[in-house]
């Protein structure tokens, strides 16, 4: 089991009122499982991904990743486990521009002391993947939209994660480069036997996951896949 979330209880308290994000939720996620969160503006879905990364504690309840509560640990563990276990895919890509494409994606090989040769040679079979073989050497500032998220999801997965967390990561793209991205994301999943857990509004793009579930007003409703 990846996670398991039980009795999880997440309140944000603001100056009017107590909004409740996460009611009460019990729920499991497998490893090597696609799965979509879907949610109305405003439902939680960024907070609930959050929750699951440990940068957002719950009010209460226990979410344990690969076994550990990750909110006991300490926040040297909780990073440890973020860098090595967990990758990032958000709806801006957030490349650094003074980098090429290579650079960008061997970043985290760099940080977390791999030598340099190594994620370099990593970064590139994943820049193959991508479909951005040809743009390793460019400044990351000369790609496309679509062709920036690419290279930021080759970032993500550098170390083999056990996890993907995408937050609208087709969110700023055009419907064609959007299939393209999630295309890519489902590639990586079968060849890297790593999850996918994905925030979207887009019920076309969730319902090609293995699960969808749904959050409103607190729960999460899991949705059948015809």
């Amino acid at each position: 089991m990846l996670y398991t979330l039980n009795n999880v209880c997440k309140t944000i308290k603001t100056a009017q009122e107590e909004i409740c994000i996460l009611d009460n939720v019990n729920f499991s996620i497998n490893e090597g499982e696609l799965l979509a969160v879907l949610g109305s503006s405003g439902s939680g879905k960024s907070t609930f991904l959050h929750t699951l990364a440990g940068l957002d504690n719950p009010s209460s309840g226990e979410i344990l990743f690969l076994g550990k509560n990750i909110h006991t640990l300490s926040e040297k563990e909780k990073n440890h486990i973020r860098n090595k276990q967990m990758g990032f895919v958000f709806q801006f890509h957030h490349l650094l521009p003074e980098f090429t494409t290579i650079e960008n994606v061997a970043m985290q090989g760099f940080i977390s002391g791999m030598k340099k040769k190594e994620a370099l040679q990593k970064a590139q079979e994943l820049l193959e993947i991508v479909g951005l073989k040809d743009r390793a050497n460019h400044l990351v500032s000369t790609l496309s939209g679509g062709e920036k998220q690419r290279a930021a999801i080759a970032r993500a997965v550098l170390l083999t994660p056990k996890v993907l967390l995408a937050d609208e990561p087709t969110g700023n793209l055009d419907e064609k480069t959007g299939e393209q991205i999630i295309e890519v994301l489902m590639a990586l999943n079968k060849e890297k036997k790593m999850a996918l857990i994905m925030v979207t509004h887009n019920t076309q793009i969730a319902y090609q996951m293995q699960r969808v579930v749904e959050l409103k007003v607190g729960k999460l409703y899991e949705q059948k896949i015809c």
